[in-house]
């Protein structure tokens, strides 16, 4: 049997390099389902919108490496707007990166190991302010048997960018694991578990330190050779932590879950985990609905589509700032144009404060809205990827004068050796 592939949390887009961060730190930060198959939370640092893009087997015993060039026009870097209190300013940014990966294990055999890391220096042309240099590294493995396969994924990273959450320069630490087994009962019967943890640390003063964990357990019934389906639970805590004399918020989230898996071969994959969550803790509702949904379609090899869509909550940044309720939903769409592929992508997320405690409620009460498109070719003889890349951002926030929107226009180079 073959290992089905690992995927760290934080990817490398290889058409589309968001401004402020070199890599999406989503999974970092929250949660990691990615290598579950399940859709992952924001970060609130800019993040690239997925699309579906060609699978490359890993290369066993080879260290890869893969330089990356991003030239970009931001018109509003400090997320600022015309009447609030920051000001809008535009820039220029030129981001040099450098990843790596290693493998171990063959693609058939019972075990995988494998390394990766990633390095990226953010240079802006006059708001030198904002220079940072942003680095992650991680390890993932899985062992597969004839009954039992195991998966864990464990990853560090150091942040420092514009943060729509705090609508400011923000740096952070993050330490993230995720733990996923599967043991086969019967030939139609399975049971999953999964654990994920991922605690941040705010290196910014004045922000809170927080932690996002859950525990999830199905029993799935293979009803169809297309469709795996059960009941199951899901466990959460989440917390923020301030330390001094203000006191530390936790809330804890616990309810039934029905898990549902449909794959027509590579054409159509579909991973889903809806629940219902019970909070022993104020929320502003006794009943939280979660869930997490994530769609492939490859109509051909020459176009596909996917959709992901998340319910969830998560602790906010801000000092006794409680709880948001966070709902997203992603579209990628993407078209293969002889040697070259197009990229389109729309991005939505609403936030809403939870509880009595509602500290910056105008601010996170709020919406973002992306619209991404790229446009990829190979170029040196395939040697090196180029990308053309458009995005547009709105942020919506119920006090006007913290709202802003902005355009990021560029391109990037990758280069894999």
């Amino acid at each position: 049997m073959k290992l089905r592939g690992i995927r760290l949390s934080f990817h490398w887009p290889r058409f589309f390099w968001p401004s402020l961060l070199a890599f999406s730190a989503a999974g970092v930060l929250n949660g990691q389902e990615g290598a579950s198959g399940l859709p992952e939370l924001s970060s609130g640092y800019d993040f690239e919108t997925g699309v579906i893009d060609e699978e490359q087997e890993p290369s066993f015993g080879k260290l890869d490496f893969t330089l990356g060039l991003l030239n970009l026009y931001d018109s509003n870097v400090t997320l600022g707007n015309p009447q609030g209190r920051i000001e809008e300013k535009s820039d220029f940014l030129i981001q040099p990166s450098l990843r790596s990966s290693f493998q171990l294990g063959s693609g058939s055999g019972e075990w995988r190991f494998g390394l990766k890391g990633k390095v990226a220096r953010m240079n802006f042309e006059d708001l030198d302010r904002f220079n940072a240099t942003n680095y992650s590294f991680g390890l993932n493995g899985g062992y597969q048997s004839s009954r039992a396969e195991l998966l864990f994924n464990t990853s560090y990273a150091s942040m420092a960018g514009v943060n729509r959450f705090v609508g400011d320069l923000f740096e952070q630490t993050s330490v993230s694991s995720l733990l996923i087994g599967e043991y086969t009962i019967s030939p139609k019967t399975f049971l999953e578990l999964s654990l994920s943890k991922n605690s941040i640390t705010s290196i910014t003063s004045g922000f809170a330190d927080t932690s996002y964990s859950t525990f999830r357990v199905a029993a799935l019934w293979q009803a169809t050779p297309l469709i795996r389906l059960g009941p199951g639970f899901r466990y959460g805590l989440r917390t923020a932590e301030v330390g001094g004399p203000i006191q530390d918020q936790e809330l804890t989230v616990a309810g039934p879950a029905l898990r549902l898996e449909y794959k027509l071969s590579t054409k159509v994959n579909l991973t889903s985990n809806v629940g219902l969550g019970f909070s022993d803790t104020p929320s502003g509702d006794d009943e939280l609905l979660n869930f997490r949904v994530g769609l492939n379609y490859r109509a051909s090899s020459l176009w596909g589509l996917n959709l992901s869509m998340i319910r969830d909550t998560q602790a906010t940044l801000f000092v006794g700032g409680g709880f948001d309720q966070v709902s997203s939903y992603r579209f990628g769409y993407t078209r293969k144009i002889r040697s070259a592929r197009l990229n389109l992508g729309v991005f939505y997320e609403g936030r809403a404060p939870q509880g009595v405690t509602r500290v910056v409620a105008g601010f996170r009460d709020s919406s973002f809205l992306n619209y991404t498109a790229s446009l990829g070719l190979p170029i040196f003889g395939d040697a090196v990827d180029l990308s053309l890349n458009l995005a547009w951002r709105d942020f919506d926030t119920s006090d006007t004068l913290q709202s802003w929107n902005g355009l990021q226009s560029g391109l990037s180079l990758a280069w894999s050796f």
